[in-house]
């Protein structure tokens, strides 16, 4: 009975097949398309940006490093080295272009140069230039060899470059450890304020290994191989002795982990897939150990059934995340590699089932498949499993895969100048750029998936790809023994290819095992594909293979109705464990939401349940006492004549900017912000200076209006609902204003919401007193207090002419406060910025100090010296140089015997520019700084 129900079933799969590829996909014209689509991109660069680093193609030129307006940290990538094109020269060679290549090899050797003044990524060069530089090298000298009659001038100049490349990378890896630093200049080596950035991520120094040993076997020269093998050991005796897991981000020096959270995706990923590759390269049986470790490790821990769940590496049964990111997509094709096709079809479905939903794989989807991170820059990782998956099995289905990968990328990212990235896959809004990586990678492997092996140039078998793409020669790889015999390494994907004795396997693969072939394949989509269902249905509760986190740690106690308030992160996080969603109505309101089948385990799920209920009856019983149930609630009060106070306005918090919970209430007149929604810069400036700046709902996210104003002088902000008849109900939970997606809090005032009727009543008392002046606090202000204060005293209020502030640009050096702690510093480096000369950074930095000197004294001499080195790294953060957080306690214990002086206007001729505010607040136990937005 069973082997008639199977043969049933491979029967009903042969006919859909039959169906499917009736009409077999024509490889050639789709091979001609993936050409022509790299050709463009290819050529709009060349026409369009070279010799610049990136094309930008919605511009239609270049964008070159301390000419275009910078990005921050996203331009470390760039070094004015023509990296595009850098990154492409192996591609040409794919294409069969030898005529082009032949070209831009001649334009590298007469126009690409690695003396420029910049600091750059060292994961990123390594992998894009000296990475591209090797394997054109050595594509050039095969082509040589087959056609005498072209690269008649190529003397090895690319492997030349290749090695500049290289030494000027090797400063980075002066540490305690052997780890790399994260950046690098090109110029001037590891500068001080580089070297004081100490940490990196596991990928960063774990993906040095390929290349630095291709260059070693090139060159003759032990040093770069070493260096790199130095770097993997390090990781491998960090990893989690009893997990085998990896963390995400480490120092350099100590080894010690900064980020535990372990998963396949960013930070992490090339670590794992250099560990795997890194053997198939060198034959060196004990980095196939070390990748097996972690294979088991991660089956054992991450990998949910057909998605992952980020843990702690120290403790891998406590999920740290609900969601994934799109550059675990190349984990497929690694384990492809590895012999392990069933399971990576299984991965590769998901994958595609999210594609499938979006058009696009978004930056990061949650575990139901929504978009968590809504960009697309155009990805390669998932088209790289997409190839080897198809070598694999030949199965067409991957060919129609990338079929509608390249649809996709023809009807929503092609442009007249080449390819945009997308800003958001949910609008397709595209964005001005093309990463090198779409030449290098992208388009490489949609070409080769519809170009058999043998039509190639050369044979890919016989090399090791990149994370870049980039081909390294398996002959690096050979013993002794087997260079006598003449044994080539090759790449075998398919056991079924017979075993011959005329070349070595580099990768491991069980050749007892039969092949997967395309029924299989099929079968395993599909019953993937019920699994997903049952995960998104919440059927999935008894199967701990196949269900998210079932194996996950449970918290000692859920959280409480009574104690849940929407602006901590940690209780939205539990929340989202339980599968309860937060949606933030068209009126403001939240709206609480449970589905079970998002929640981390059946338990996680039955707590969600419970919580729901316990929030309805909750909300229920307070509503009947009348009583405020929320912990959380701030008010606006109207405390000028006639009102005193009353009626308190009951005020939504901010994600972002100065907590009302716990500093003092912020008084002060009142204005309408101009344009009303504050989303561009206020026409009004000379009304808002030192007021408190009333703005409109819509438009922009709520932090650039609250940077309008903090930019206008502003002290605080008050937003009120654009849509009519909203009001505040207690038995709903408190919503409260989202900061940015990337969780820059560049905010120094508080900011609250109000619903639209609350809101009324503010704009109305406004119209009858232009001097109309409000508190915005977390406690309400009782009327004893206000007219207690004008019966006293005469008067309520200080402002103005009463205690005089200095204006905007006249700002004191540094301004604190123990109560909250909080610190702001008002610095001014005329002109100086993050590329500017080190000595430059330094010099603006010592003036600083040198005229606090003169104004500020301490306890004694150990209290001075905390808070100057915590003032140094403030101001170097806000340079934008990477340094680490000063400890919370010192910097509290400084600033506690601070005794300062008036400091005179004349000070501020001596630190002439624009002033760079500077807010320092708690977080956790550093006392975390980052520039506000002026």
């Amino acid at each position: 009975m069973f082997n008639t129900r199977w043969k049933v079933l491979i029967f009903l799969t042969l006919c859909y097949y039959q169906k499917t590829y009736g009409e077999e996909l024509d490889k050639k014209k789709l091979q001609k398309e993936a050409y022509d689509m790299f050709m463009h991109g290819y050529n709009s660069y060349m026409n369009y940006a070279f010799p610049a680093d990136e094309l930008m193609p919605l511009s239609c030129k270049g964008r070159i490093r301390g000419v275009t307006p910078s990005r921050g940290d996203v331009d470390d990538v760039l070094g004015n080295y023509s990296v595009t094109l850098l990154d492409s020269l192996d591609t040409l060679v794919v294409m069969n272009e030898l005529d082009e290549f032949e070209k831009a090899i001649d334009l590298v050797i007469k126009h690409v140069r690695f003396d420029s003044d910049h600091v750059v990524s060292v994961f990123e060069t390594n992998i894009r230039v000296l990475g591209g530089l090797i394997s054109a090298h050595v594509l050039a000298e095969l082509i040589k060899e087959k056609h005498p009659e072209r690269l008649q001038t190529y003397d090895n100049q690319l492997l030349k470059m290749a090695t500049e490349v290289g030494n000027r990378l090797l400063p980075a890896f002066n540490t305690t450890s052997g780890l790399p630093y994260s950046r690098i200049n090109l110029k001037h080596g590891m500068q001080d304020h580089l070297k004081r950035q100490k940490d990196t991520c596991t990928a960063c120094g774990g993906t040095m290994i390929l290349e630095f040993a291709a260059l070693t076997s090139l060159t003759g020269d032990p040093i770069y191989e070493t260096k790199a093998r130095k770097a993997m050991d390090f990781l491998w005796q960090q990893r989690h002795r009893s997990s085998d897991l990896m963390g995400t981000v480490l120092n350099v020096h100590s080894g010690d982990w900064t980020r535990r959270e372990s998963g396949i995706g960013a930070g992490i990923d090339s670590y794992y897939e250099y560990t795997l590759k890194a053997y198939i390269l060198l034959g060196d049986e004990s980095y196939l150990d070390r990748f097996n470790k972690h294979y088991e490790a991660i089956k054992r821990y991450i990998t949910k059934g057909p998605i992952f769940v980020d843990v702690h590496m120290h403790r891998p049964t406590v999920a740290t995340r609900g969601f994934m990111d799109s550059l675990l997509a190349f984990w497929p094709g690694l384990q492809v590699l590895k012999g392990d096709v069933k399971e990576a079809i299984e991965i590769h479905e998901m994958l595609f089932q999210v594609i499938q939903k979006h058009k696009f794989l978004p930056e990061a989807f949650t575990h139901d498949f929504q978009v968590h991170w809504a960009e697309h820059p155009i990805r390669p990782e998932f088209v790289e499993s997409t190839y080897f998956l198809y070598r694999a099995t030949k199965d067409p289905h991957y060919l129609l895969v990338a079929k509608q990968i390249m649809d996709s990328i023809n009807k929503y990212v092609k442009v007249p100048c080449g390819f945009a990235a997308l800003k958001d896959i949910r609008t397709m809004v595209k964005e001005d750029q093309m990463e090198s990586f779409v030449l290098s990678e992208t388009f490489k492997y949609l070409y080769m998936i519809f170009t058999d092996p043998e039509d190639l140039v050369f044979d890919p078998d016989h090399y090791v790809l990149t994370t870049e793409a980039h081909f390294l020669p398996l002959s690096i790889g050979h013993k002794t023994k087997v260079e006598k015999t003449g044994n080539p390494r090759r790449m075998v994907l398919r056991a079924d290819e017979q075993k011959q004795k005329n070349y070595v396997c580099a990768n491991p693969i069980d050749f007892t095992k039969l092949p997967t072939e395309r029924e299989e394949a099929k079968l395993i989509r599909e019953r993937t594909k019920m699994v997903l269902g049952e995960l998104r249905n919440g059927m999935s509760g008894g199967n701990s293979g196949s269900s998210v986190g079932t194996n996950c740690e449970s918290p000692a106690e859920r959280i409480r109705a009574w104690a849940f308030s929407s602006s901590n992160q940690e209780h939205v996080k539990q929340l989202a464990m339980m599968g309860i969603e937060i949606i933030t109505l068209s009126d403001g309101r939240l709206h609480l939401s449970h589905k079970s089948n998002t929640a981390l385990s059946p338990t996680y799920a039955r707590w969600g349940y419970e919580f729901m209920q316990e929030m309805q009856d909750y909300v229920a019983s307070f509503d009947k006492r009348g009583e405020n149930w929320d912990h959380n609630e701030k008010f606006v009060q109207m405390l000028s004549a006639p009102y005193y106070g009353k009626p308190a306005l009951f005020g939504s918090p901010a994600q972002f900017g100065i907590d009302l919970g716990i500093t003092v209430p912020v008084l002060g007149r009142v204005a309408k912000a101009i344009p009303f929604r504050g989303c561009e810069p206020l026409l009004n400036t000379h009304e808002v200076v030192g007021r408190i700046v009333i703005v409109e709902r819509s438009d922009c996210v709520f932090q650039d209006k609250a940077r309008n104003i903090q930019r206008a002088g502003g002290i605080g902000m008050i937003v009120i609902d654009n849509e009519l008849d909203t009001k505040f109900m207690k038995e709903r939970p408190m919503f409260s204003m989202a900061n940015d997606k990337d969780g820059k809090d560049d905010i120094g005032f508080a900011s609250l919401f109000l619903f639209r009727l609350e809101g009324e009543k503010l704009l109305k008392a406004m119209k009858k007193d232009k001097d109309l002046v409000i508190s915005m606090s977390s406690r309400e202000i009782s009327i004893n207090e206000t007219i207690g204060k004008l019966l006293r005293f005469g008067k309520m209020f200080h402002f103005d002419n009463d205690h005089p502030k200095c204006p905007l640009d006249d700002g004191d050096i540094i301004l604190h406060s123990l109560a909250y702690p909080e610190v702001i510093l008002n610095l001014r480096f005329n002109g100086i910025n993050q590329d500017s000369d080190p000595r430059l950074h330094q010099e603006v930095v010592e003036r600083h100090v040198t005229e606090l000197h003169k104004y500020v004294s301490f306890a004694d001499a150990d209290y001075e010296f905390q808070f100057y080195e915590f003032f140094r790294t403030a101001a170097y953060g806000a340079l934008n140089l990477n340094v680490e957080n000063p400890k919370l306690l010192t910097v509290i214990s400084a600033l506690s015997t601070l005794k300062k002086q008036p400091i005179p206007p004349s000070v501020f001729a001596r630190l002439p520019g624009k002033m760079t505010k500077v807010r320092c607040i708690p977080k956790g136990e550093d006392m975390s700084c980052v520039t506000l937005a002026l």
